[in-house]
């Protein structure tokens, strides 16, 4: 074998054992997982089929039935992590709504072993074109959802909301297209063309590792943030949500807007550690729904950016007095942020530049 063929076949079995060595990691764990691993580990096992075909194919050929194997799993991966990010962000979801998206991709697989016709790869490819732009533009709104529903509840939202994986599906839609230009050129071409086939391969496998670490490390669902905002209701009122007493509603809202104020202002409330908007409304001995209103309507802003507003304020004031030689973890922690991460991320979104610019440019 020359060293041609073992870099075609190092690159060729790349993505395969990429997806073999997390579809093993979710397997072991598959009896501790939460639904949404479950929905990863399926759409894992599905790309491990997708790949062995794929490295079957650039190294020792492809037997005409497997091609209708890849065919079905090309089609299915993209359905089934749609399935992931619906189950992820929403409790209801189930595995009886996503059997129709696999429905398409089963009757394309099935009429290319009926009919092994070109007509068929790009009816194949115009689905699989559809897919990416569905999962992309459905699965980004789902996301944005429900980190609008954390932004409602927490203050600190480092760690439960979807920004990793907003990103990762940028880079699905990127290597997507990377994808849909090699189906176009033809899989035979990579055969030919070495540096091409380990640029595509190099670029799924880093794409699918990513993916595939960030959903594993990945904790929070909307279970989690449903089990805790009943509990907190439940705490609140001493009841379930559903029997809860319906409070006078025209219940003053100055009267709450002058004691958000005075716990703001005067007491400094939001530097308190993972606040969420139940302490507040405890604090205050008010109703979750007037709070969030008030917010909502006085400040046109959510719960969190409300919050993180108030804690940049106070980190800018602390770093224009801070002595020389101040940590900026320091200050972080004094601003109510339980990590430096949180608090750059948030002072880059209210200021526009990272806390370390603006106060270089304050200093001169």
């Amino acid at each position: 074998m020359t060293g041609e063929q073992i870099l075609r076949t190092m690159f060729s079995f790349l993505p395969f054992v990429v997806c073999l060595f997390w579809s093993i990691c979710y397997l072991v764990q598959i009896r501790k997982s939460d639904t949404p691993k479950r929905y990863m580990t399926a759409f894992l096992v599905t790309c491990v089929v997708l790949y062995l075909c794929h490295a079957l194919f650039f190294t020792v050929g492809l037997p005409y039935p497997l091609e209708c194997v890849w065919t079905f799993a090309s089609l299915s991966v993209y359905p089934i992590f749609y399935g992931y990010l619906c189950r992820l962000t929403s409790s209801d979801y189930t595995l009886r709504k996503l059997l129709p998206w696999l429905v398409p991709g089963a009757i394309v697989a099935l009429a290319k072993y009926l009919m092994p016709d070109y007509e068929i790869d790009k009816l194949r490819l115009t689905l699989f074109a559809v897919q990416i732009l569905c999962v992309c533009y459905f699965g980004m709104r789902k996301l944005n959802d429900f980190d609008k529903k954390l932004q409602a509840v927490y203050a600190d939202t480092e760690g439960r909301d979807t920004t990793a994986v907003h990103h990762l599906l940028g880079a699905i839609l990127l290597v997507s297209i990377l994808s849909g230009l090699a189906n176009t050129i033809g899989k035979g071409y990579f055969g030919t063309s070495i540096v091409l086939l380990a640029t595509i391969s190099t670029a799924f496998s880093s794409m699918l590792f990513a993916l595939s670490y960030i959903c594993f490390c990945r904790n929070f669902t909307i279970d989690q943030l449903n089990e805790e905002v009943m509990e907190e209701a439940i705490a609140e009122t001493g009841c379930d949500e559903t029997e809860t007493i319906a409070e006078d509603a025209h219940e003053d809202t100055e009267m709450i807007g002058q004691k958000i104020e005075t716990l703001m202002v005067e007491q400094h409330y939001f530097l308190k550690h993972d606040l969420k908007i139940s302490d507040l409304v405890m604090e205050i001995g008010s109703n979750r729904t007037y709070v969030s209103n008030y917010i909502n309507s006085t400040y046109h802003c959510s719960f969190s950016d409300y919050m993180n507003n108030l804690r940049i304020e106070h980190a800018k004031n602390l770093m224009l007095s801070a002595q020389k030689g101040t940590k900026l973890s320091q200050i972080a922690e004094d601003s109510g942020y339980a990590s430096e991460q949180s608090f750059y991320r948030n002072f880059r979104k209210f200021v526009g530049m990272t806390p370390a610019e603006w106060q270089a440019s304050n200093q001169q």
